[in-house]
């Protein structure tokens, strides 16, 4: 057999094969057997015709046609074994020579990255600080957690206050409510009702009864655009908003703290924590992309894209199921087919695969390895914030599987936190040998 090897853009290579004279022979001659069995040759009984006759009577092109497909599998496997390549999927028959046999095959190889000088990428990090007002802002929104509705005496109701009321409203056509408790939190205007509606309201007290007409607006959105109603309520209570003060008691009403500032200055130290975790995730991301711009090489075949892609779809695909709305009814509506989807998405499987490649390399060439410790403490940790879930889910974490996926977790996260330090020049030094530039880097997903 001889084999021709080209290397091709996108980690492919192109297999050219002429298989040996002999097994084209005997291909033949098993390509002849068939056609005798399947079609009457003049003279001789189905499948008793001799090979000469077989092509004298279907010319030799239509066996080797037939010889070509039944080597096909055969010839694959072959130049596999032979060339020693490993491709990552099926390869793809390109084209098919008959005289002489010749096949033309690509396959998809594992990606190749070479990031190159990828420590010296240093990016710009700015300091996280939390201001006053922020904090002001989180105690504002833990005062509105206490309010409390509280009933008003001697003022009259306004804007934001909670009337509950025993209420009738009717027109012409009949009636538009009858509620013995009914809540009203009183607005500028009611989306439910007619313009003028709330303001009724102002000013009445616990114990005072309003009657009144509105009009409904002639574009409003129901049966009654354009009608007349009249209402009679009697107000049962008027209830206003009341926030606590801030002082060293409402510290100890929303948590275990003894004053004011103890609350103040664990809420700067959680915001700073979250500040501080979203900070690193955009400057990892900065380096990230500054080490992609800077690789020397991160290709891979397009079959990667494929199945990137198809996870995407399947994604958005279960995003609609749970939605209530099938994909097929999103692509009618949109004016989409799958096929324009799966281009829409192209762009962003193959930004995911480039960062996903990126970061497996700087795993390998960091030296990067999530311990036993590591992964036994990953374990404890999420059987124990999983209380309900913790036993069902533990078989499956100390499964090999679930090992697996473990370690690749923890690994990432490393790979990141090494980046930063890449970033911002604090990595150390590297005290293993840099892993060797391989093709078999490891798709993470």
């Amino acid at each position: 057999m001889k084999i021709t090897q080209e290397r091709l853009p996108n980690a492919q290579v192109a297999l050219t094969v002429q298989p040996d004279e002999e097994q084209v022979e005997k291909a033949l001659h098993k390509a002849a057997a068939k056609v005798a069995q399947r079609y009457t040759v003049p003279g001789f009984r189905k499948g008793k015709a001799p090979y000469a006759a077989v092509v004298r009577a279907f010319g030799k092109e239509a066996l080797l046609e037939q010889a070509a497909e039944d080597l096909g599998d055969q010839i694959y496997k072959q130049a596999l074994e032979e060339t020693g390549l490993m491709p990552i999927g099926p390869g793809a028959l390109e084209d098919v020579i008959l005289e002489p046999l010749t096949y033309r095959l690509v396959l998809p190889m594992p990606p190749e990255t070479d990031l190159g000088d990828y420590r010296s990428v240093r990016v710009e990090r700015s300091a996280v600080e939390i201001t006053d007002d922020e904090i002001a802002a989180e105690l504002a929104k833990m005062q509105e957690q206490q309010t409390e509705w509280l009933p008003l005496e001697d003022e009259g109701a306004a804007h934001g206050d909670l009337l509950t009321m025993q209420i009738k409203g009717v027109t012409d056509d009949g009636e538009i409510i009858d509620d013995e408790a009914f809540e009203l939190i009183l607005e500028p205007e009611s989306e439910d009702f007619p313009p003028g509606f709330d303001q009724q309201f102002l000013a009445v007290k616990a114990g005072d009864s309003v009657a009144f007409d509105v009009t409904y607006p002639e574009d409003w959105p129901s049966e009654r655009a354009g009608a007349e109603a009249h209402f009679d309520a009697a107000i049962l209570s008027v209830k206003r908003r009341q926030a606590p003060e801030l002082n060293d008691d409402f510290a100890l009403l929303v948590g275990d703290y003894e004053t004011l500032d103890e609350l103040t200055q664990s809420i700067r130290a959680g915001l700073l924590e979250q500040r501080q975790d979203e900070a690193d995730a955009e400057y990892a991301n900065a380096v990230l992309q500054q080490i992609i711009e800077g690789a020397v090489t991160i290709e891979y075949p397009p079959v990667l894209v494929d199945d990137a892609v198809d996870r995407l779809v399947s994604e958005q695909e279960q995003s609609m199921r749970r939605a209530g709305l099938p994909l097929s009814e999103y692509l009618r509506m949109t004016g989409q087919t799958e096929a324009d989807l799966r281009q829409r998405l192209r762009g962003r499987a193959e930004a995911s695969l480039r960062v996903d490649l990126t970061l497996a390399k700087l795993t390998a060439l960091e030296g990067i390895e999530a311990t036993e410790d590591e992964i036994r403490q990953r374990i404890e940790e999420m059987a124990a914030n999983n209380e309900e879930e913790g036993e069902t889910l533990r078989p499956f974490l100390e499964s090999p599987a679930g090992h697996h996926a473990l370690a690749h977790d923890i690994e990432r996260r490393k790979t990141i936190l090494r980046m930063i330090a890449i970033g911002d020049g604090t990595a150390p030094e590297l005290v293993i040998e840099a892993a060797e530039e391989t093709q078999g880097l490891e798709i993470p997903g």
